[in-house]
């Protein structure tokens, strides 16, 4: 009995505990919640001082607007993770004014990007004291003064570039490991060699200070709500922390995988990186790809059959196939053995290999043997947008507007999904008509990603050759070799304008506009009330000029001559769900003009002497198109 008697102490005792812990945890949530709420007013402040401080002439920051329908997540160059800010990018976008030291106050803060503007005065201490910030680019403005001790002394910084700017004083040494200063003439730096104006990189050891246990003076509410956090969630972040870095593994093991047995440098899973005639096995999985025999690929299109031929391109032709076990595919068998092709095959095997959406291709497999390069893609029976765009059914044209409509969501939705939920993330750099394919329910299909390129983390654009189609490259990308993101969302628009007017080629005839190109053309329409000279006569009006007056709008918005003014793929995609936002962005910014001449669109054609022969010919021939109806 006395034993039973202490067994039931226990059980009372544990339930006692146990509520004990239920009322602690809901007093924290409540904490929680409250502190939440006190955070996120906090940062509406914060942002409301910054947007005070800076002077914004082209109105950037017009929708920085405390209103009961915009989130101020939403609000131009602010990126939001769990309801707390992460992010400010507002680079390139003419700003000046100074830096408001409530920026200390977005505590959440991981980047803060303000790179190539005219902001002046020094650079705020509180800066420094932001725990999380990762990337601080700051270069190219017009800061003065020292560089704050909290900025040399920060441990949680892992780029800061501070080059070309006005700042002054001695620097003994950075704590971080990272660090630009270069353009800085009255800097005074070891690492600079004395003064700062030539171009410098430091990259110095990391130094990061032992962190000091809780001292006496923490408040008990404190500890208690830590250690019950500590209690409820330690085993879920660690099984999640122990699944992120088993996935990463993976994909690098999947990664170094194909591009070994591509390169032929090793011996994986009994399979070597060319593709042997003689294996009974003749495809080897590689995550959802798999590697084909020449052998199968041949009997797959008849040998290359010209009857089998579905497009030509500037980096090979597509056959139709069919495959050993049934599946009908687009073959895109590259050209001979050269360094582009090379370069694109690996491109879009890397690429590939990485993204799965419904509204992007989905790369089947490959083949790598002696000097042919091979990728096989699912056959999309509608064809290309380009191709349908021309095409009519029983009289009819084959895309009604509905269908267009459609298709400008979906493929905004696959670009979203490259720029914002990829990691790397990924840059198209080609989007056009003859590259969206229309599945069997006319589903937009983003393909051929021949000349992506991937992000790393904290980088925001890629300097490189210029590559694509002359007409749809974006005015920084043809002066400068920057692409981003904001690089596809140029060529968006231009896609939109392909759906609006049905055409093959967008050159403007001069009895139609004598005064520019086909985007100064729609804003023109646009003014005066004209759009129905725009939209595809095809149609016969059979379309709403509501939505065709959004859609032109979102095509000029996407086509802003500075990509700071152009909208992420993210916010195009809301546009196009009806958010409403269309016309109040574009009546903020449709009085911006170009640095030069006022046009949105900038009359530069680079001579050939500026490409290699093969990058001449990448950019002057169409893409290939992987499918079509035959």
């Amino acid at each position: 009995m006395a034993g039973r008697g202490a067994s039931w102490g226990v059980i009372r005792a544990a339930a006692v505990l146990a509520l004990a812990v239920a009322v602690l945890g809901g007093v924290v949530a409540s904490a929680s919640r409250a502190e939440h709420v006190s955070s996120r007013a906090e940062e509406l402040k914060a942002l409301m001082a910054i947007k005070a401080a800076l002077h914004d002439p082209d109105g950037i920051l017009g929708d920085w607007i405390v209103t009961a329908g915009r989130h101020r997540c939403r609000w131009t160059g602010v990126t939001c993770s769990v309801g707390r800010i992460d992010s400010l990018q507002l680079q390139n976008m003419g700003l000046a004014g100074t830096l408001s030291p409530a920026i200390g106050k977005l505590r959440r803060l991981r980047n803060l990007l303000l790179h190539h503007n005219s902001i002046s005065g020094p650079i705020p201490d509180a800066i420094g004291g932001l725990p999380l910030l990762r990337h601080l680019s700051l270069s190219n403005n017009q800061l003065n003064g020292t560089i704050p001790d909290s900025l040399i002394n920060s441990s949680s910084l892992f780029v800061m570039d501070l080059s070309f700017n006005n700042l002054s004083g001695t620097v003994e040494a950075f704590n971080i490991r990272n660090v630009l200063v270069s353009g800085n003439p009255l800097l005074r730096y070891p690492g600079c060699g004395g003064s700062c104006a030539a171009s410098t990189v430091l990259q110095q050891e990391i130094t990061v200070p032992a962190l000091d246990p809780p001292t006496h003076s923490q408040s008990v509410a404190a500890t208690i709500k830590l250690v019950v956090i500590c209690v409820s969630i330690g085993s879920v972040v660690t099984v999640a922390l122990f699944g992120v870095f088993e996935a990463t593994q993976q994909w690098r093991r999947r990664r170094l995988r194909i591009f070994a047995e591509i390169d032929g440098n090793h011996v994986l899973s009994n399979a070597v990186g060319k593709c042997f005639p003689d294996k009974k096995n003749s495809e080897v999985s590689h995550g959802h790809l798999k590697m084909y025999t020449l052998k199968d690929i041949k009997q797959a299109t008849n040998s290359f059959h010209p009857n089998n031929i579905l497009g030509h391109g500037g980096f090979g032709i597509v056959y139709k196939g069919i495959l050993l076990d049934g599946t009908i595919a687009a073959v895109k068998r590259l050209r001979e053995f050269v360094s582009a092709g090379e370069v694109q095959f690996h491109t879009e095997v890397e690429v590939m290999s990485l993204v799965v959406h419904r509204n992007l291709i989905n790369l089947i497999g490959f083949c790598s043997e002696d000097n042919e390069r091979i990728l096989v893609y699912p056959y999309m029976l509608n064809g290309t947008v380009a191709s349908k765009l021309q095409a009519y059914v029983s009289g009819r044209p084959a895309l009604d507007w509905a269908g267009r409509k459609k298709i400008a969501l979906g493929a905004a939705r696959g670009l979203a999904y490259l720029h914002e939920r990829c990691d790397p993330r990924i840059i198209h750099r080609d989007i056009k008509a003859s590259n969206i394919l229309l599945d069997e329910h006319f589903q937009a299909i983003v393909s051929d990603f021949g000349l992506a390129k991937l992000l790393g983390q904290g980088q925001s654009h890629v300097f490189t050759a210029i590559r694509g189609t002359f007409g749809r490259i974006a005015p920084e990308y043809l002066l400068t070799g920057e692409s981003s993101d904001k690089t596809d969302v140029f060529a968006y628009g231009l896609l939109l304008i392909e759906l609006m007017t049905g055409r093959k080629r967008l050159d403007v005839n001069p009895d139609e506009f004598e005064k520019g190109g086909v985007v100064d053309w729609a804003r023109q329409l646009l003014n005066d009330g004209l759009l129905s000279s725009f939209v595809d006569e095809r149609l016969k009006y059979n379309y709403n000029y509501a939505e065709a007056e959004e859609m032109v709008q979102l095509a000029l918005l996407c086509t802003m001559y500075r990509a700071a003014h152009r909208p992420r793929m993210s916010e195009v995609v809301r546009m196009l769900e009806g958010d409403g936002s269309v016309a109040g962005r574009w009546e903020r910014l449709k009085d911006v003009k170009a640095p030069e001449h006022g046009m949105e669109t900038p009359k530069i054609v680079l001579s050939p002497a500026h490409y290699s022969e093969q990058e001449h010919n990448s950019v002057e021939l169409e893409a290939v198109q992987l499918s079509g109806p035959r």
